[in-house]
């Protein structure tokens, strides 16, 4: 009986009684909400019709969660995710061991009292090249892995293995 109280309860507070429709451009909401219900206002949000289609043209800017909903022009960087941000800073420190390893190249060694610094450039260049090849190495995988056909793959597995999942369980046998 508490549990059927509960139920009701949670129908009247969470769930809304009121309904509504829309002819020729009359609103009829059922039923008339009074002062008890609403208080002194009655809010509804709406779009309108050329509003609607206005937005679905302009798309407004959101958040690249996959590749899959990444627009082709340039990217703003804080409509980036995690993921690509990450990628972005580690192809950059990339980018700068490669720039210091150049300016280091300029000056091989530097005099020092009483003797010559020399600098590390054919270290930070092998570095840089070897981590700019594995990020691109990394980026292509990650394409291939979300590439349409390869989702497709993997939902095509995941059906044949819940088929043999299914081949396997006993069926029951209904003598009526």
């Amino acid at each position: 009986m508490a549990a059927l109280q509960e139920v009701e309860l949670a129908d009247t507070i969470l769930l809304s009684s009121f309904s509504f429709e829309l002819i020729n451009n009359r609103l009829r909401i059922f039923p008339v909400p009074t002062d008890a219900d609403t208080g002194v206002n009655f809010w509804f949000q709406y779009l309108l019709k050329d509003e609607r289609l206005s937005d679905s043209i302009t798309q407004s800017p959101r958040l690249v969660s996959n590749v899959s909903n990444a627009n082709y022009n340039n990217p703003v960087y804080s409509q980036i995710n995690s993921i690509g941000r990450s990628w972005i800073f580690e192809y950059t420190l990339a980018l700068c061991k490669e720039m210091l390893g150049y300016v280091r190249g300029k000056y091989s060694t530097i005099p020092i009292p009483g003797d010559n610094v020399t600098l590390n450039q054919a270290d930070l260049l092998a570095s840089a090249t070897t981590d700019k090849a594995a990020l691109i190495e990394k980026l292509r995988g990650y394409f291939d892995e979300t590439s349409r056909e390869a989702l497709l793959e993997r939902r095509k597995n995941e059906s044949d293995y819940a088929q043999s999942e299914l081949n396997k369980t006993p069926m029951t046998i209904f003598i009526g």
